[in-house]
């Protein structure tokens, strides 16, 4: 091989790649031996900057307090809360409302918060840090369900945590936060407990004077519509038929007097009206008998029947006609004492018994009679004689029977023409009854309207009365505060060790990561190197066959260089060694602790 072949081809390997596929483990090994000295060096010196760097960090104390949510005292079953929300639902809803602008301000102003930043900070980037050092974490617990008996995640307890520098500063604020809490919780159901019940009493007046209106249109319809109601239905026909009865028996009246009349009209035909009629011994009575007679049967029927009645009108006519024909003057004497007396007897019996007892509505009806007596004969005697009857002064008929006749005709021609006008009224009454019960269906379907309405108004009433009742007594409940409720239960501790930053993780850490660059500085250089390594790199790169290696000779002057910088090395990691150590000692935690804890993590201990 001439000379410039040979140059050309060391060249040629002395540009190529170390990093040539498939190199052996001796290789790596024997890379970490010519770099062991630079990777032991950077990774001292990298993990001395980083333990710098931790033990320079600020201390951050949390204090942290553990609010309870303890359950109802009194059973739910008895008496039912209106708080119907969760109680991380509740946490999140107070926390809000704690955590706002005027009582964040108020903390940081009372406590003198983040002294360092409020000079050169905005006033909502100081509340941004101290929202960020609020910590409030909730306590769960798979529970079973009391409604429907399945396992449950349900909030039993939340904590409530914040950072400062300061550990008395923590644990003051994190007690004002937990005391905010408390009373804003018991706040917040009171409040809500109050609304509940001032708007079901609310809604309850509504609906009374709902119903109150509803009251006043079901009355005055009803007063529309007297008589026409449903229920009215079955005393309409029995009214009908009452009529109807009643009709027929009129009827029957009037045809008998018809037929009575005719007769007595047959006998005046027959008997002379100056001359005495007798028939087979028996005497007919004189007007004057008939009058005294009369006024007999008059008193006893009037203590009986009202003043309406029939038989007591006519009495009352024939009495007056026969004092006409007599001349007799009324007995306004017998009359008036007679009324006195009766006036008297009235007020005894109402001092014994109401106005329904059978005695003094007796009574009532003789003073009715005895007062349209004393009307009926002041208004004969006043007004001008019948026709077919002898006026006063006129002649008068000697005979008796005649005169009894004449009585008695016109007597049952009055009565022919009063029951003919009862005959009149009892139809129309007919009629409206009928009327009654063709507009029953129409009144009836309003009515069920309003009636409709009117139930449905009283079911909301009752209904919103039971559940303002329930709201008063859980109003109660919150009030009293045996309710669910938010309690104490471990208060703001004092912390003696700072929370974070967790210097020996960052030692630690910064240890491994100081290793990790310095291995991967050290394969940099490795990997950038284009110089030959040793035999195998010789071998793997060169195009003809190495037969032998000759090892380097190392001169003394090198192995005493070696040496120095070897002591030099060492010397320099144990004291940074010795320095690291110390700092975790002094600053963080004895290094006897810290084995001692190893030690018991180890299972033969």
């Amino acid at each position: 091989m001439t000379e410039q072949a040979r140059k050309e081809g060391l060249e040629y390997l002395a540009i190529r790649r170390v990093d040539e596929p498939g190199k052996e483990p001796r290789e790596y090994l024997a890379a970490l031996r010519r770099h062991k000295v630079q990777i032991v060096v950077l990774t001292a010196i990298l993990a001395a900057l980083i333990t710098v760097i931790a033990i320079a960090l600020p201390a951050i104390y949390r204090s942290t307090a553990t609010i309870l949510v303890q359950e109802q005292e009194v059973p739910p079953d008895l008496v039912r809360s209106t708080i119907t929300s969760y109680a991380d639902e509740r946490i999140q809803v107070i926390s809000q409302q704690v955590m706002t602008r005027a009582v964040l301000l108020n903390l940081v102003d009372k406590y003198d918060l983040y002294e360092k930043y409020r000079d050169r900070a905005k006033t909502d980037q100081v509340l941004d840090f101290m929202r960020r050092d609020i910590k409030i974490s909730t306590v769960d617990a798979n529970i079973s369900d009391r409604n429907s008996g399945r396992r449950v995640n349900a909030t039993i307890a939340f904590n409530i945590s914040y950072d400062s520098p300061d550990p008395d500063r923590a644990q003051k604020v994190v007690k004002e936060l937990v005391s905010l809490f408390l009373n804003e919780n018991v706040k917040v159901r009171q409040q809500s407990a109050a609304e509940t019940t001032a708007f079901l009493t609310q809604e309850a007046d509504r609906l009374a004077a709902q119903i109150q209106e509803m009251d006043a249109k079901l009355a005055s319809f009803k007063r529309r519509n007297l008589g026409r109601m449903p229920d009215s239905s079955a005393v309409n026909m029995q009214l009908s038929e009452r009529t109807d009865t009643e009709l027929l028996r009129i009827d029957n009246q009037i045809s008998m007097l018809q037929d009575r009349r005719v007769a007595l009209q047959s006998q005046l035909q027959l008997v002379s009206p100056n001359l005495p009629a007798g028939n087979a011994g028996d005497r007919l009575q004189t007007p004057e008998e008939r009058l005294r007679t009369l006024e007999g049967q008059y008193a006893t029927a009037s203590a009986i029947y009202g003043a309406d009645h029939p038989d007591i009108r006519r009495m009352q006519r024939e009495i007056a006609q026969l004092r006409e024909q007599t001349g007799a003057p009324p007995k306004q004497g017998d009359s008036s004492d007679k009324l006195k007396e009766l006036e008297t007897t009235l007020a005894a019996l109402r001092e014994r018994y109401s106005d329904d007892h059978p005695d003094v509505q007796r009574v009532r009806r003789s003073i009715a009679a005895l007062k349209a007596s004393g009307a009926a004969s002041d208004g004969a005697a006043n007004a001008p004689p019948a026709k077919g009857t002898p006026k006063q002064g006129a002649q008068k008929y000697d005979n008796p029977a005649y005169v009894a006749l004449l009585t008695q005709i016109e007597s049952t021609r009055q009565e022919i023409a009063q029951l003919t006008e009862l005959k009149n009224e009892m139809r129309a009454k007919q009629r409206t009854y009928d009327a009654r019960l063709l507009q029953i269906p129409d009144v009836e379907r309003e009515y069920r309207d309003l009636t409709r309405d009117y139930d449905n108004a009283q079911t909301r009433y009752r209904e919103v009365r039971a559940k303002q009742m329930q709201a008063e007594i859980a109003e109660e409940l919150e009030k009293n505060r045996k309710a669910e409720r938010f309690s104490l239960g471990e208060p703001a501790n004092l912390p003696t060790s700072p929370h974070h930053p967790n210097r020996v993780q960052i030692m630690v850490v910064g240890l491994i990561a100081s290793l990790l660059a310095s291995l991967g500085i050290a394969w940099l250089r490795e990997a950038f190197d284009p110089s030959v390594k040793g035999p195998l790199h010789l071998a793997k790169i060169a195009t003809v066959p190495l037969l032998t290696a000759i090892p380097y000779i190392e001169t003394r002057a090198e192995r005493a260089g070696n040496r120095r910088r070897a002591w030099i090395a060492g010397g320099t990691v144990l004291v940074l060694g010795s320095l690291y150590l110390l700092a975790i000692d002094v600053y963080l935690k004895p290094l006897s602790s810290i084995l001692e804890s190893a030690l018991r993590r180890l299972p033969f201990f």
